[in-house]
């Protein structure tokens, strides 16, 4: 290890000391080891690839030295345990390791771990709940007080970490625990050993869930066209090219880097060929394709950026690219003079319309009353998405000019039993109301013979 190394290890031990876990402060790597018990359904299986000493039962209420696997536990021990509906990551079908502890102290939890990289500084860590209330055993239950071990195969311990007494609270409050330490060289197999250090009795008992061990490297301080910042984003259409830069503090002796992309939801990370520097030119050419497009860059010592269990990671930068609303814009015509206009579109989250006559409005739909023939022509919309992006569309709306009805007389006076005739004009079809009486009702100049007094009202249509 080199002294600058031992500085920034020191510093990460120093500023951590007050929290729950001695964990790494600068940037990890992806989760080489991530034991998370599975899930499925109630019971799970019991430890395959780790060992115990605690026996396995398929029941949410293990005794004193015995554990299970389950997605929850209900009602334990006259309620004296809390109940737990789901695993630390709040997934219901997730398992997490139930432990009632033994009533001698002693190793409850020891796994081999395989692959790491020499010379290489790791983060283990997990997640442990104290599932006794604080009510239980009249207030003074034994709390969990753990010690995990890393050590080579052959018993030599590279580090040590204790969590103290873990106490129970008043609703169920995961913490995760660790520390970090660095593989010797050549060393690429590791023993996590999980000691409970309080005997077994009215409480010490406990969740465990998600055993994680990362590579832990130095800080790496991120900037998008040299502003701090995680994300950007554009709208379709203009070529655009943005400079990624990561700044590394001390901790390498002698650092690689390699950029890496990934385009959601694809989850894969791949490395980009040739992005071997810590700053990254990222090209987007004209009317390139929408998406999520994610960037981040990976370093480890000089001969381990090829194994993915040696390397650390920037923070993600994201470039979005926002698709254009793909719009449609329509009218309830051709419309009447003096009757209204409805027009409308759709595909964006904001509207806004031009027209004829300085017309304007950010309503959709929108109605035009009392339409005149010079309100024709075409109407305008620009379509805005969530995103900001807009689409212009348009519509044409045509106004036909209303006949202009007349008749011959307003009134006449005939005996009964005769007739006259009554004669409309100003269009091409006719309806009179009421229909008694008349020859014909639909035609221009019907014969009127009506029982008693009676007045006749006419619709007069135009070719429109």
């Amino acid at each position: 290890m080199t002294l600058k190394l031992f500085r920034i290890l020191l510093f990460f031990q120093l500023i951590t000391g007050s929290v729950y876990a001695q964990l790494c402060v600068g940037s990890l790597g992806d989760p080489i080891i991530n034991i998370t018990f599975g899930q499925g359904s109630n019971p799970g299986s019991p430890l395959s690839a780790a060992t115990t000493s605690y026996q396995y039962v398929t029941n949410d209420c293990p005794g004193d030295g015995f554990y299970t696997v389950r997605t929850n536990t209900i009602g334990c021990f006259n309620n004296t345990w809390h109940t737990l509906n789901a695993d630390h990551t709040g997934n219901p079908g997730g398992y997490l390791m139930l432990v009632n502890a033994s009533f001698q102290p002693g190793a409850f939890y020891i796994d081999t771990v395989k692959g790491l990289c020499g010379n290489t500084t790791y983060e283990f860590a997990a997640w442990v709940i104290n599932v006794l209330l604080p009510s239980a055993c009249s207030g003074s239950g034994i709390q969990p007080n753990l010690t995990m071990t890393v050590e080579k195969t052959d018993g030599t311990i590279l580090q040590t970490y204790n969590t103290g007494n873990i106490p129970s609270a008043s609703s169920p409050l995961w913490k995760q625990y660790g520390s970090f330490f660095t593989t010797p060289p050549g060393v690429g197999n590791i023993v996590l050993r999980i000691v409970n250090n309080a005997p077994g009795g009215c409480g010490n008992d406990l969740a465990l869930d998600d055993i994680t061990f990362r590579a832990c490297g130095p800080l790496i301080s991120s900037t998008i066209d040299g502003i701090p910042q995680n994300s950007v984003s554009y709208c379709e259409g203009p070529a655009k090219q943005f400079i990624l830069d990561c700044a590394i503090s001390g901790g390498f002796a002698n650092p690689v880097f390699q950029w890496q992309q990934r385009v959601i939801p694809n989850s894969n990370w791949t490395d980009i060929p040739g992005a071997t520097s810590n700053t990254y030119q990222a090209i987007f050419p004209l009317n390139g394709s929408p998406g999520v497009y994610e960037y981040r860059l990976a370093i480890a010592e000089s001969g381990n950026i090829n194994s993915a269990f040696c390397r650390v990671y920037s923070q993600v930068l994201t470039i979005s690219v926002n698709a254009n609303p793909v719009t449609t814009a329509s009218s309830n015509g051709p419309a009447c003079e003096n009757s209204s206009v409805t027009l409308s579109a759709s595909g964006g989250a904001g509207y806004a319309w031009t027209g004829p006559n300085g017309f304007t409005s950010i309503n959709n739909p929108v109605s035009i009353s009392g339409v005149q023939l010079s309100d024709a022509g075409k109407y305008y919309v620009t379509v805005s998405s969530a995103a900001g992006c807009t689409h212009l569309d348009s519509t044409t709306v045509i106004v036909n000019p209303t006949p202009i009805a007349t008749t011959i007389f307003v009134s006449d006076t005939i005996c009964a039993k005769d007739s006259t005739r009554l004669t409309a004009g100003g269009g091409i079809s006719f309806q009179w109301i009421p229909s008694t009486g008349l020859s014909n009702a639909v035609i221009a100049n019907p014969n009127a013979s009506p029982p008693v007094t009676t007045t006749y009202s006419v619709i007069v249509s135009n070719q429109y």
